[in-house]
């Protein structure tokens, strides 16, 4: 059996601008090479400043595998080898 997993850690970028459309650009700018933007979400508050804080994860999958005498052990092994803060994304059974 085998599984891709990715982290499922994020972390937030900020950035202030004059208008939403500037305060996105200024985000999307900040994220580094290997990770994916989430979302974007935008705050006015008094001073007519737009704040924007985007969520970023990193894009990298890693793939891992697992064996067992039945399906239930092997995705039980499969899962046992999942890190904190990862995710399975998918499971593939491997005749």
């Amino acid at each position: 059996m085998r599984g891709l997993i990715q982290s499922s850690g994020t972390r937030e970028l900020t950035a202030e601008a004059d208008d939403a459309q500037a305060a996105r650009a200024l985000i999307e700018e900040q994220v580094p090479e290997g990770f994916d933007l989430l979302q974007v979400h935008n705050a006015m508050p008094r001073g007519g400043r737009v704040i924007a804080t985007g969520i970023i994860r990193e894009a990298a999958v890693r793939e891992i595998e697992a064996e067992g005498p039945d399906y239930a052990a092997a995705r039980d092994a499969l899962r046992a080898q999942v890190p904190p803060e990862h995710r399975i994304l998918s499971i593939v059974v491997a005749s």
